[in-house]
């Protein structure tokens, strides 16, 4: 700093800027060097940790099978054939479940119950942690890694792999199989790589950041040289101000002062002549209206964004609110323009289902008994009535009317159809919470069938192996409740609910499973008419449909239904 303060330097503007902007740039080069070098540190630090995740899943995926087999040949041929195939990987070590040593990349370590080539500094903060759920209800491979040192030098092939306190990851599995625990896998891995790559990006970044700040500083100094020089020749002529004693030499010296601009001027200089002119002819007058008109524009300013600020979030208000109510009737008439065409092409089919049995019909009564033509015109008509039961659920969809509506208990169906049901899924554990004094609604009874064999079929297609089923009915009152998109009702309702375990439906496609003829299932396995009829159907009966759903936990779907005056037990 003495040497600093020896050297001659002119306390200049032009001196100043440049020193200013050779120390901004560079703590800015230094902070974003830093910040940048340390997100970079955790990112790669992050995606390594992933890596070795991947890599040690790839490893203990087999091992729970081979450990429950006493297969300790494969054991060690798996793990060594992992080392060989990954330079990073320093050692692994399989122990059972009481710590003992079962398999070692160093056989001296088998049977020991202590690991002696690495030492966890924390085993109560680990850096990564996963939780790997193996099946429902049964237990969960746990992954976690740590830092470690080691504490003996390591080595391989006649080189050294490891030094003696070097710091590394220590990756640890927590294998169980068939619910029971095994044991735990501990693979090592080097962490040179990722001391090279930080070492690397810390020289690049600095390297370029030093570049950069001599090529600013180079750029930034022409500049101001360039555009100081007409402001260097107006602070010279304003020098002689200085020899002004009294104010007729002022006014002489203020009079023989050049303003006149050029074409080579800056703005800025050309503005800052103006103004001094405008000085020298009034200056406090002058001074007292700009600050005053300065004054009133800043508020005027901040006033008009504040306003324009408002009405800005009032516009995205009213547009977001907008393309909801378009996305929401477009919704609705799209449903009900499916429903139309169902309905128009259900009642044609039917037309023409019934002119094929009366025509199949007449052949079987004018034909001869016992000639292939009677049993041709009956798969005819068996045909037709397979044909017939697709068009009455086209009938539902396209909510055509009730076909013989009465008093229904909707606990009585459910009973009856659970029966039916449960015989083809054993497997299933079906819970039902019936409420005693349900109240009745006024449907048809053979509609209502249809919406809960559809919903139970749907709900065992998402539990194909093992799962748990809870059917519930219970009496609601709803106050303007919001039940779906274009929905709010009131009243006395009956409600049903169908929960089930299975795999969850995805939020892409939930808006969608009510629309006809789609479905998520194979070409010829499935109509995509099931879930569309349910909803056609409640509909048709003043009702509504609610479905919840989360991927991997399930879904719920519940029907409300107009409830009658009358209770019925």
């Amino acid at each position: 700093m003495k040497f600093l303060q020896k050297i001659p330097f002119r306390k200049t503007l032009q001196t100043k800027l440049l020193v200013s902007v050779f120390i901004i740039v560079s703590l800015m080069i230094l902070s974003i060097t830093s910040m940048v070098t340390i997100i970079v540190k955790q990112q790669f630090q992050q995606t390594e940790l992933n890596r070795i995740y991947y890599e040690t899943d790839a490893m203990k995926k087999r091992l729970g099978h081979m450990m429950y087999g006493r297969n300790f040949r494969y054991l060690m041929m798996t793990l060594s054939n992992a080392k060989e195939a990954n330079p990073s990987i320093l050692y692994f070590v399989l122990t059972d479940q009481n710590g003992k040593i079962l398999i070692a990349d160093n056989e001296t370590f088998i049977g020991r119950n202590q690991f002696p080539l690495a030492r966890i500094m924390d085993e109560h903060t680990p850096l990564y942690v996963h939780t790997d759920r193996v099946k429902k209800d049964m237990s969960r491979d746990v992954f976690k890694i740590y830092v470690s040192t080691l504490t003996a030098d390591i080595f391989d092939k006649g080189s050294v792999r490891g030094r003696n306190q070097e710091m590394i990851f220590d990756a640890i599995w927590e294998i169980t199989y068939m619910g029971e625990p095994m044991g735990r896998l501990r693979v090592g891995f080097s962490r040179q790589d990722v001391k090279q790559h930080l070492w690397m990006l810390g020289g690049i970044m600095l390297g370029t950041g030093f570049l950069v700040l001599l090529i600013t500083l180079f750029l930034i100094f022409l500049v101001i040289r360039k555009n100081m020089s007409s402001l260097a020749a107006f602070v010279g002529q304003l020098s002689m101000l200085r020899q002004s004693h009294d104010g007729k030499n002022l006014r002489t010296n203020l009079a023989s002062i050049c303003l006149e601009g050029n074409t080579t001027e800056v703005e800025e200089v050309r503005n800052l002549k103006l103004a001094f002119n405008n000085i020298r002819e009034l200056f406090v007058s002058s001074w007292d209206q700009l600050e005053d008109h300065q004054h009133n524009l800043e508020q005027k300013v901040e006033k008009r964004t504040r306003e324009l600020h408002e009405i800005n979030e009032q516009l995205t208000l009213q547009i977001r609110e907008r393309k909801e109510i378009e996305s929401r009737l477009l919704t609705v008439q799209k449903l009900e323009a499916i429903g139309t065409l169902a309905g128009g092409i259900a009642h044609e089919f039917n037309n023409l289902f019934m002119a094929i049995t009366g025509y199949a019909s007449l052949i079987q009564k004018l034909t001869d008994t016992g000639h292939p033509n009677i049993e041709k015109a009956e798969k005819i008509r068996k045909l037709v009535d397979t044909g017939s039961q697709s068009i009455q659920q086209l009938l539902g969809f396209a909510r055509s009317g009730k076909y013989d509506p009465g008093p229904l208990n909707l606990n009585e169906v459910l009973r009856q159809n659970l029966g039916i049901f449960s015989r083809s899924r054993k497997d299933l554990v079906i819970r039902t919470v019936y409420s005693p004094d349900l109240w009745s609604v006024h449907a048809d009874r053979s509609q209502m069938e249809q919406v809960i064999m559809n919903l139970l079929l749907n709900a065992s297609e998402a539990m194909p192996g093992k799962g748990d089923l809870r059917v519930e009915t219970r009496n609601v009152v709803l106050d303007k409740k919001p039940v779906s998109l274009e929905k709010v009702v009131s009243g006395r309702f009956v409600l049903f609910c169908l929960e089930d375990k299975g795999r969850g439906i995805d939020k892409e496609i939930l808006p969608r499973i009510f629309d006809p003829f789609f479905t998520t299932k194979q070409m010829g396995v499935g109509t995509g008419m099931g879930l569309a009829a349910v909803f056609g159907i409640t509909e048709n009966h003043g009702g509504v449909i609610t479905v919840d759903s989360r991927p991997g936990e399930g879904s719920v779907f519940c029907v409300y239904l107009p409830a009658l005056e009358s209770k019925s037990s």
